[in-house]
């Protein structure tokens, strides 16, 4: 007897593993919202999960660039040391002047977008591998913005900046949520429906099956690095209304917090599978995760420890799906 096999519609796995996905993040922040009005009865409120989005948006930037970059098959270490840099940069410029807050933050822009294609170049013309470019980047950034500052960060935010980082629309949204949102829908928007977001997602999955249908594997590389440090700097400049002056230590964590909300948010660390909502939501599930780690007195440590447990756990996860 011949056992005759449904057949599945092309794209149903793909599908059910997003649903599936989609439902463990809402279950996660539900987990912690609940837990958290638990430990502090009346400390969760729909303004301080606002708070929480605004906190988030930073890192959601970084987030949205580093999956762009993990999309294509790479990965970026340098993000950090980029927003540093930028925030360096930025509060020296402005010298809280308002007058100053465009041209510096275009200059910032461009800092971004440079030394992403330093690292693009690197990466597919000299064939360092992303691990090592990133890394050496990272060093030789942090080693500029040492020697710009002379070993002290001088300056401050301009006020128009600082309305922008910390400031609502309408009394309610975080003018810094709004922008990370805007930021997310537009880069989601060229990923699904231009044909750079599909070179984008072929590079990523088959290098070389890209390159034999005409696709420029390097050039998209390099694009994705540039957009990595766009997103850096945007997220720099957001940091520096924030805190409204330089700060060395300020990018330290955002290397490993983006790889975590890039990998929460279901992203495949080779590469070709994944997108830019999940990571955002990995964003805000991490900044709601460190919320509670603050409120359970863990502090540095307990985000570390945490850091490295969920990425570990989500690659470990994601290589025993792949088997399967």
């Amino acid at each position: 007897m011949t056992t005759v096999r449904p057949v599945e519609r092309p794209g149903t796995h793909r599908y059910d593993k997003g649903a599936r996905l989609g439902m463990t993040l809402a279950l996660s922040l539900v987990a912690m919202i609940v837990l958290s009005a638990v430990l502090r009865p009346g400390s969760v409120t729909i303004w301080q999960l606002l708070n929480v989005a605004r906190q988030a948006s930073a890192l959601g930037i970084v987030a949205l660039g580093q999956a762009v970059v993990i999309l294509a098959g790479g990965i970026d270490l340098s993000v950090g040391s980029v927003l540093t840099l930028v925030n360096i940069v930025a509060a020296s410029l402005m010298g809280g002047r308002d007058e100053a807050t465009l041209y510096v933050a275009l200059i910032c822009i461009a800092i971004g977008a440079g030394i992403g294609a330093i690292n693009g170049l690197g990466v597919t013309k000299l064939r360092i591998p992303p691990f090592v470019m990133t890394l050496c980047t990272m060093s030789v950034i942090q080693g500029l913005y040492l020697v710009y500052s002379g070993g002290s960060p001088r300056g401050s935010a301009s006020d128009v900046l600082r309305e922008i980082s910390t400031g609502y629309a309408f009394d309610v949204f975080p003018y810094a949520a709004l922008i990370w949102i805007a930021i997310t829908a537009l880069v989601g928007l060229v990923l699904q429906r231009s044909i750079f977001g599909r070179e984008v997602y072929s590079v990523g999955s088959n290098a070389r099956a890209a390159r034999l249908c005409g696709i420029s594997a390097d050039r998209t590389r390099i694009a994705t690095y540039v957009i990595s440090g766009i997103m850096a700097s945007v997220a720099g400049l957001l940091l520096t209304g924030y805190i409204g002056t330089g700060s060395f230590s300020l990018g330290a964590d955002y290397v490993n917090n983006s790889l975590a909300a890039v990998l929460i948010g279901g992203n495949a660390i080779e590469g070709g599978r994944g997108g830019v909502v999940g990571p955002a939501a990995g964003a805000y599930l991490m900044m709601m995760l460190f919320s509670l780690l603050t409120m359970l007195n863990l502090g540095q440590v307990g985000k570390l420890v945490v850091q490295g447990a969920i990425i570990f756990v989500v690659v470990a996860a994601q290589g025993r799906s792949d088997r399967n």
